[in-house]
């Protein structure tokens, strides 16, 4: 019975990192983003916020997120860095190319986050970069993403896709 456990779980690992083109293309994106927009001491986050990625939407998979019928759209979390409208307002204010965003409704706001990559990973980086700059430690600012200080649990499942992460980079699949 052992011998065929052994079997089962190596072809379940193999095929546990399989990615369509399309969450590959969402994920080459967020990367080729996230290498442009260094924090204060130059450092990029492509890894992590690829990571990240796939932690909030599976690479693009759930563009939806955190949406309840009685709740109004804009408040939920969209695109595939699941970023909320509240959100991307806050970056609009700290990032000046991004200043534009302010002239946007919140549902214009809502469907080009649902609708734009670049544009999402273009604010999901500022954001992470911001949190960065202001909190100086990765776990934190990691942990902020998704709101709050200390989010262990939010953290090791972003951490555990940074595996994912490494094997698509060492595989050829991501650059």
């Amino acid at each position: 019975m052992r011998f065929l456990f052994l079997p089962l779980l190596l072809a379940l690992s193999l095929f546990g990192d399989s990615m369509t083109p399309k969450q590959l293309n969402v994920l080459q994106t967020v990367r080729d983003v996230a290498k442009s927009i260094p924090d204060r001491n130059g450092k990029t986050y492509e890894n992590t916020l690829s990571a990240i990625c796939l932690t909030e939407s599976s690479a693009g998979k759930n563009t939806i997120g955190d949406f309840k019928h009685k709740k109004s759209f804009t408040k939920a979390s969209l695109g595939p860095m699941q970023i909320q409208v509240a959100t991307a307002r806050h970056v609009s204010k700290n990032v000046k190319k991004l200043r534009w965003l302010n002239t946007l409704s919140d549902v214009q706001l809502a469907g080009r986050l649902l609708g734009d990559i670049k544009l999402s990973a273009q604010i999901a980086t500022h954001y992470l970069v911001l949190l960065q700059n202001q909190r100086l430690d990765h776990f934190y600012a990691i942990s902020g993403y998704n709101g709050g200080m200390v989010n262990r649990p939010y953290y090791n499942r972003v951490m555990k896709n940074m595996d994912v992460v490494n094997r698509l980079l060492s595989s050829g699949k991501l650059s």
